[in-house]
């Protein structure tokens, strides 16, 4: 239960990856898209504060120029001669129509020029409603030259709802003065420059005096700024939280905005009144390019989720795949040992060498099991020896001693010599299948000494000479090895090819061909010995090396084991194939480093 459990909280191959690659992928994006986002934003919000306090400056200079014009204007027309008439009620309104006059030339520039005598009443005025009217100086902003004749000083209008620019008229014949000169300025002109600023914007620009209270506004929040908030004392970049490109906008109605500030300077003469000009814009609106972005970049994060993905399945697809084909094939094989490994090919080269590996694997395996089965063989071999050589060995030397003795014997007739002779004869092929049996099952170490092996076959051949020359059997060598000096055991392998040659005899037809060759192939010495008899059938190839196998009448079947073995302990592979002579062809490869090793 527990390792099925376990199994059952356990992650795929292709989950693993899918899981990983998708969190990788989030947190890259969610980290580059915030790192973007803030730097964006600081950068935008920066240049918007920067472009902001530049239209504040801008703006300001403007009306500082407007209202330095309008000063000049009043130094010039104070001086007038005409504005004299005062003294006598200007009876035949020469001053009311130069005040008209000069009204009418300026445009929209002033509402009303009208003159007061010393106790406040409109002697003159450009408009004939104002005649009569008293218009006492109220608080003024100095400017100019204070104290002198050339001062000028602005003050509320007579309605309350702008600005007056008022200037002394002096007593032309006599010291002292004899009333005032009002100039009221067109407040819609102000408002204008301020609407010019913000046109088609989400921005707005406030006009402020010295005590901070808004006396022009223009744009989105300009209503509720006007008519609800006379005064944002400390509340622009001037003033007591300087240094901030943002303010909370609740006293103007509004979320956080950016702020762009500028103070009056004045303008050449003009020293200024000390008015602020603002241009505020609301972050949410200043920020919009930013939040497009980022929705731009979830939309992409997203997309690249689903990018990552539908690749990542991919990916994780062609890597599980043929793990699972492994998996698959591992089981059957583990249920019915059949079956050949899934060739598995994905372009991965990872996946590749484990199907590579895979196979080697299995392939080992049926070879390891192979030699358990023939090492299994082997020892039932070893013990049936080791009991025959106990049981068999004794009795056969006392029948063939007792047979011996009778055949000595005198008086002993042709036909009991005969039957003796057989007893003796196959006493001695028991002795020899015994010899066999013990060989096989316990075989001699080898002891390596430099030999050539192309004498050891020269040797082999010349004893099997006689032998292949009765049947007729003709023996070919193509010994081309350069190198046949080799560390081995000459009884062994003499053992080894004399059986390899006498197994060839015993399966040629009369008349057969046996062939012998050497050559290197590597680093290694490679001999075959090939015949042109009737093969061995390929079902029937793995089992030629088995004890007890054999394909002869008579013959026992630990032949071609014994030589097996004998070259597996020289370090060397034996197989056997299909020979170019149409017959059988057994292939004995020597490793020279590792011989002797």
């Amino acid at each position: 239960m527990t390792g099925t459990a376990g199994r059952n909280r356990s992650l795929s191959i292709r989950s693993a990856i899918l899981r990983g690659s998708l969190l990788l992928v989030l947190l890259a994006v969610l980290l580059s898209g915030a790192l973007s986002f803030l730097e964006f934003r600081n950068a935008l919000q920066t240049e918007i504060a920067h472009n902001l306090g530049n239209n504040a400056g801008a703006l300001q200079a403007r009306i500082d120029a407007f209202i330095a014009e309008r000063i000049e204007d009043q130094r010039e027309w104070h001086r007038l001669e005409l504005l004299q008439d005062i003294r006598v009620a200007d009876v035949d309104k020469r001053l009311a129509r130069l005040l008209s006059d000069l009204k009418a030339g300026h445009g929209e520039v002033y509402s009303a020029l009208y003159c007061t005598d010393l106790q406040g009443r409109v002697v003159a005025a450009s408009e004939t409603d104002l005649i009569g009217r008293v218009r006492l100086p109220g608080p003024a902003m100095h400017s100019g030259k204070a104290g002198t004749a050339a001062e000028v000083v602005i003050e509320r209008s007579l309605g309350g709802e702008g600005y007056a620019l008022r200037a002394d008229i002096a007593d032309a014949f006599g010291s002292g003065r004899i009333g005032y000169l009002y100039a009221v300025l067109n407040w819609q002109a102000v408002g204008r420059f301020l609407r010019d600023d913000v046109h088609a914007s989400a921005r707005t620009a406030l006009l402020l005096d010295a005590d901070d209270q808004v006396i022009a506004a223009a744009g989105t929040l300009a209503p509720q700024a006007v008519a609800g908030l006379p005064r944002l004392a400390g509340w622009y970049v001037g003033g007591a939280e300087s240094g901030s490109e943002t303010r909370d906008g609740a006293p103007l109605g509004a979320g956080r905005l950016l702020v762009g500030a500028a103070t009056s300077h004045g303008f050449q003469h003009f020293a200024g009144f000390g008015w602020h000009t603002l241009v505020v814009e609301s972050t949410s609106v200043a920020f919009a390019p930013v939040w497009r972005l980022t929705w731009a970049m979830l939309a992409g994060l997203v997309f690249t989720m689903l990018v990552a993905g539908w690749l990542t399945m991919r990916l994780s697809a062609r890597i599980a795949w043929p793990l699972d084909q492994l998996t698959a094939f591992a089981r059957r094989f583990r249920q019915d040992r059949s079956g050949t490994p899934p060739r598995i090919e994905t372009g991965i080269s990872e996946v590749g060498e484990l199907s590579r590996a895979f196979s080697e694997m299995i392939q080992a395996l049926e070879a390891s099991r192979e030699q358990l089965v023939r090492a299994g063989k082997l020892a039932v071999v070893g013990e049936m020896a080791a009991i025959m050589a106990h049981e068999v060995r004794t009795p056969l030397g006392i029948l063939k001693t007792s047979a011996q003795l009778l055949e000595r014997r005198a008086g002993t007739s042709a036909e009991e010599r005969e039957l003796v002779g057989f007893i003796v004869s196959e006493t001695n092929r028991l002795n020899r299948l015994v010899t066999t049996l013990l060989e096989c099952a316990s075989p001699q170490p080898p002891q390596f000494r430099p030999h050539d092996l192309h004498a050891i076959i020269e040797h082999v051949l010349a004893l099997v000479g006689g032998k292949a020359q009765k049947q007729s059997i003709s023996l070919e060598t193509r010994l081309a090895a350069r190198d046949s000096l080799l560390a081995c055991d000459r009884e062994q392998l003499i053992q080894v090819f004399l059986n390899l040659v006498i197994n060839a005899i015993q399966h040629v037809p009369v008349e057969g061909h046996i062939r012998i060759s050497s050559q290197d192939v590597d680093a290694d010495l490679v001999v075959r010995v090939e015949d042109d008899g009737p093969g061995i059938p390929a079902v029937e190839a793995a089992k030629v090396f088995d004890p007890f196998y054999t394909r002869r009448e008579g013959g026992v079947g630990l032949g071609l084991t014994i030589v097996q073995q004998i070259v597996q302990a020289h370090g060397g592979e034996i197989g056997v194939g299909q020979s170019e002579l149409g017959g059988a062809c057994f292939t004995v490869r020597f490793a020279r480093q590792t011989v002797g090793q």
